[in-house]
């Protein structure tokens, strides 16, 4: 029972709290407790922490003395997690008391943060960076303090919350990870068991999953509810026992703090202080003889001595007591190993009989015989019947199997059983199976089509924090009726609740339509958030439309010069700055080049790092092989002129408020590191891109991703002036005309089309069907010309010529892909294996093709290959990556060398998310880090937005799904989607036009109103039926209904 302490708020009884824990300290009985901002309470644990160590209270503190709106909480999650961690740090340092004692001391820095899977992998690497820079000070710290019912159990398998286990193996006296359980019923503390009280396993389970050590569990909130009690002390404290019995079985968890003693949360601290005295009792009286004590080695768990707080009333010696660790050994034990059929929460047909089966340990120090079973002791699905127990040796294991039956309604229903000697005494785990009861599936197929949003249009305005709720019109469109066990259920985007499931309690019959309502709450950052929603049938399989909302939350203008850029991009940031010889990367040195080619793009001249980096080279912007020049802009750009620098002097913010007026932002140089005195190692350059008051916005080069900040606030020191901040400015302006775009996504989505000169009716050129679109897209052919006599770059110039300048003329650009249809060559994948000599071939042609074309800048792309990650592909041909390396370099460089303008476009990559992601991370490692394109071109065939059309709802991801893997890759890479469409090698009979029509029309709206930051580019396949059945006009030039109406409302989004 001594696992089982308080958590302790200002306002308590000082008293009360004190002889608790000097009860417990003078039985040699170890106390847990969690003390938030009472720091009367915490220098009295400490006192009796620092007496006698060897006791082995444990203490955790948390600073919250400001609430969630001071900031303490929860962390930053507009920032980088290592961005994060550093502010949350430095402001919880900051704030600690000045007598805490840290070796005694655990610091829990983090209370309810977001449990939403979105947000798990951000958590775990910001926990590891927290945790990294507590330990560098020396503290001991808890990561987690995930809220009751959270987090969705997929977070701790993340890649951040496996690395933050990792971390606490190599540092168990040091690092730990905090939770909270409430059952949420006040006559039921086993309420939703395992999913609220019990919800530790899942993290567990994960460790053993991927064979990582656990990690030590402190529960910092313990309870029912937050603002009540049981009725009845006697409840109260057997629900206590029932817990710390439950808690005992896993030598992980330290300990829990029960909620709470202290002012607040409704009076619970009242009803609370009436349990510590029989509390304090049964935690400190003598251990019944029956109980051996067992002296074993420490090396199992971290922190395992603390469960030797049974053995004090027994005084057994401890002559090492940071070397000897003891464990409670009783004559008859069991435990629970793991679940060997029907996992909890199976969903299950109404009446169906079914075989539970566990695997269970005798861990007590007597045999199990004849005459033991496994008990029912009760539940709530039915009677069951007691099974024998086989024989079993202590720490043999077994497996235990009963049959069960579901009950006849729907809902969540368990069974619980205890060990039994021949007697009838329980002993050990409650063993239990728990199912959802689920109505059995009548015959047909569920579906669901969205109608009409009745509250909440999109991008409603909506005030930070403030609740609101959405409903929307669905059709049931399917063949079965929504019955009670169907449910609405959060799959995508921002949550914006923790109730992120809605069970449906009325009856939709087929052919009728409901109203479907969420209760949310806007988040408290302003920007644009969007939440996806879908239907699921009683056994948890999605159907039907998404149905989604999208609100705003308003922010005070701010307009910006220019958009963010970063120079730790992973596209650019291992690149060499500026010449060969350089010891420096663009990463670790780039700042004032980036702080330019954010300035450069803002004048007029779309850029980045990388390409101005080359630019430079050629043109003389570098000393030294990689100090940038002042001028260096002008050095590249006739139309860019130099102003002069200007060094740090009062009258300079006059200067700079001037620059901004005229539109030109201003690149200024700070110190790095405020907190120590200035070297020319502490050199950062910064661009200022709006003012903000008495502050400065500031695009930071350093941040990741690219993003704005406050110059006061990241390089302001107190008592400084703004003046000050600034070491010297760099001012340029243009002599053209620029209009600046706003910061962040693009205003519009690129749209384009696929078109085949060489098939009829499959290049509208000489019309005006494709005026209005952003690109047309084609295969630039020499070798693959059906006339031997004609495949010669000549030939082909005299063809694309006029395709080129036709489609120029209505301002629509051109997308060029060069392949094996370019070039067939010595056909390395014929078996010679010459890739290198390959790749001098097509860049040989390429550099002809780009010299011919750069007349038209950055009118005239080119994508390097077509689906050359896909095997026995009959439209292309499969290229290894290191090989595609060796032809994406020579190209590319053989391009830039011709038009420096022209978008370079990475293949188009037809094998899906997490195949192309590893497609492209080997050619990076083949290219030594840089991608060298400007954007990645996919083809996601049957990933749909919101509506999904044949059956592909049950099949296919969705493009958001796609998108965020490819953006956890590679945060910063642009996707063009190059090719995407409805394409079958057999006719696609009228009857289906509807479906595709509205499918397509969906993804463009879709990609332009959420993703097209990352994807400013979407490519139709295809303008006719000539290409894969795909067209938007049949073979004979006729427009389809439906599909045809589709691209009108892409081409002029105003209809």
């Amino acid at each position: 029972m001594s696992k089982i302490g308080f958590h302790i708020n200002p306002g308590s009884s000082s008293k009360s709290v004190g002889t608790w824990m000097q009860t417990f300290h003078q039985a040699g009985v170890p106390f847990f407790v969690q003390i938030t901002d009472d720091e009367a309470t915490l220098t009295q644990a400490q006192a009796f922490a620092t007496a006698e160590p060897h006791v082995g209270h444990t203490i955790i503190f948390r600073r919250d003395r400001l609430g969630r709106q001071g900031g303490f909480a929860e962390p930053d999650y507009e920032l980088t997690p290592e961005a994060a961690a550093v502010a949350h740090w430095q402001k919880h340092r900051a704030a600690l008391p000045a007598d805490l004692d840290k070796a005694h001391v655990w610091l829990e820095l983090v209370d309810r943060p977001r449990g939403e899977r979105p947000f798990a992998d951000w958590l775990g690497h910001f926990s590891v960076h927290l945790a990294q820079l507590a330990l560098a000070e020396g503290y001991k710290t808890l990561a987690g303090g995930f809220g009751a019912g959270a987090p969705d159990p997929a977070t701790w398998g993340s890649g951040g919350w496996l690395r933050y286990f990792e971390l606490c193996q190599q540092h168990p006296d040091q690092l730990g990870v905090a939770l909270q359980e409430f059952s949420l019923k006040t006559r039921d503390i086993w309420f939703m068991r395992g999913d609220h009280i019990g919800r530790f396993t899942k993290l567990l389970q994960t460790c053993d999953d991927h064979q990582i050590p656990r990690p030590s569990l402190y529960i910092t909130q313990l309870g029912w509810t937050h603002n009540r009690l049981p009725s009845s002390s006697e409840q109260a404290l057997a629900d206590v026992e029932a817990v710390a019995d439950f808690y005992d079985q896993h030598p992980e968890i330290v300990g829990a703090a029960l909620w709470m003693l202290g002012r607040g949360s409704g009076g619970v601290g009242r009803q609370l202080a009436k349990l510590i005295e029989p509390l304090t009792e049964w935690a400190t009286r003598p251990q019944p003889a029956a109980d051996v004590f067992e002296a074993e080695e420490a090396v199992a768990v971290p922190g395992e001595r603390r469960a030797a707080r049974e053995a004090a009333p027994t005084r057994f010696p401890m002559a090492e007591p940071d070397r000897r660790a003891f464990r409670v050994l009783r004559p008859l034990n069991g435990r629970f190993i793991s679940d060997v059929t029907i996992p909890d929460d199976t969903p299950l047909p109404f009446n169906q009989t079914f075989t539970k089966t566990w695997r269970v340990e005798n861990n007590g120090s007597q045999p199990w015989g004849n005459g033991f079973t496994l008990r029912f002791v009760g539940g709530t699905g039915g009677t069951a019947q007691s099974v024998p127990l086989p024989p079993t040796q202590p720490g043999q294991q077994a497996e235990i199997s009963v049959n069960l039956t579901v009950p006849n309604r729907s809902g969540t229903f368990y069974w619980d059983f205890r060990f039994a000697n021949a007697s009838g005494t329980l002993f050990g785990d409650i063993i239990y199976g728990r199912i959802v009861a689920v109505k059995p599936a009548a015959s047909g197929t569920p579906d669901a089509k969205f109608i009409a949003d009745v509250t909440i249009p999109d991008d409603t305005p909506i005030e930070p924090g403030a609740g609101f709720t959405k409903t929307w019109r669905v059709l049931n469109n399917g063949s079965v009726a929504w019955e009670p066990g169907f449910s609405l259920r959060f799959v995508g985007g921002t949550a914006m609740t923790n109730g992120t499931r809605v069970e449906l309690t009325a009856v939709t019959p087929p052919n009728s339509e409901t109203d479907l309502s969420v209760t949310l709450q806007a988040p408290p950052t302003p920007g644009s958030y969007y939440g996806d929603w879908r239907l699921h049938d009683p056994s948890g399989n999605p159907f039907g439309h998404l149905i989604f909302l999208r609100i705003t939350v308003p922010t005070p203008t701010m307009p910006s010069l220019a958009s963010p850029m970063s120079q730790r991009d992973p596209l650019w940031a291992d690149k060499r700055l500026g010449h060969a010889g350089s010891s420096k990367t663009i990463g670790e040195w780039g700042c004032l080049l980036t702080c330019f080619a954010m300035t450069a793009t803002a004048l007029g001249h779309a850029t980045d790092p990388r390409r101005l980096n080359d630019a430079m080279v050629s043109s003389g912007g570098f000393l030294d092989l990689y100090l940038t020049k002042w001028k260096a802009l002008t050095d590249v750009y006739s139309d860019i002129i130099y102003d002069g620098l200007m060094t740090s002097q009062p009258d300079l913010i006059r200067y700079i408020d001037a620059s901004l007026s005229a539109g030109n932002p201003v690149s200024v140089h700070v110190d790095f590191t405020t907190a120590t005195p200035y070297t020319d190692n502490d050199q950062h350059w910064v661009l200022i891109v709006a003012k903000d008051g008495d502050d400065y916005r500031i695009n930071d080069p350093w941040l990741l991703p690219g993003q704005q900040a406050s110059l006061q606030q990241r390089y302001g020191v107190a008592g400084q002036s703004l003046w000050q901040i600034i070491r010297s400015a760099i001012f340029y302006h243009s002599t053209r005309r620029v209009t600046n775009p706003a910061a962040g996504a693009p205003a519009r989505l690129q749209t384009g089309m696929n078109v085949n000169p060489d098939a009829p009716n499959s290049n509208p050129m000489d019309n005006d069907d494709l005026k209005g679109l952003d690109w047309v897209r084609f295969v630039f052919k020499v070798d693959a010309r059906p006339n031997p006599a004609a495949r010669t770059i000549a030939t082909a110039f005299a063809q694309y010529d006029s395709i080129i300048r036709a489609y120029q003329q209505q301002g629509t650009k051109s997308l060029i892909v060069l392949n094996q249809e370019t070039i067939w060559g010595i056909g390395p994948w014929t078996g010679n294996g010459n890739w290198a000599g390959y790749a001098d071939q097509l860049a040989d042609a390429a550099r002809q093709i780009a010299r011919r074309y750069s007349k038209y800048g950055a009118g005239v792309a080119y994508q390097i290959w077509n689906e050359g990650d896909k095997r026995n592909n009959p439209a292309s041909v499969f290229v290894e990556p290191e090989n595609y390396a060796l032809i994406l370099q020579k190209v590319a460089n053989a391009i830039r060398a011709e038009s420096l303008q022209s978008p370079i476009i990475f293949n188009g990559m037809a094998t899906g998310p997490e195949e192309t992601v590893a497609y492209l991370q080997r050619t990076q490692v083949a290219l030594g880090g840089d991608l060298l394109v400007d954007a990645v071109g996919i083809h996601p065939y049957t990933r749909w937005a919101t509506k999904a059309p044949f059956d592909w709802g049950s099949k296919f991801g969705t493009l958001a799904d796609a998108f965020a893997i490819y953006k956890q890759a590679f945060p910063q890479l642009p996707l063009w989607i190059t090719e995407i469409g409805v394409a079958d090698d057999n006719e696609i009979g009228p009857q289906w036009y509807r479906e595709i029509g509205d499918y397509m029309a969906d993804v463009y709206r879709h990609v332009q109103e959420r993703h097209r930051a990352q994807v400013p580019v979407v490519i139709w396949f295809a303008w006719s039926d000539w290409m894969r059945n795909a067209g938007i006009v049949r073979h004979d030039g006729q427009r389809k209904d439906h599909v045809y109406a589709a691209f009108r409302l892409i081409l002029n989004p105003e209809l």
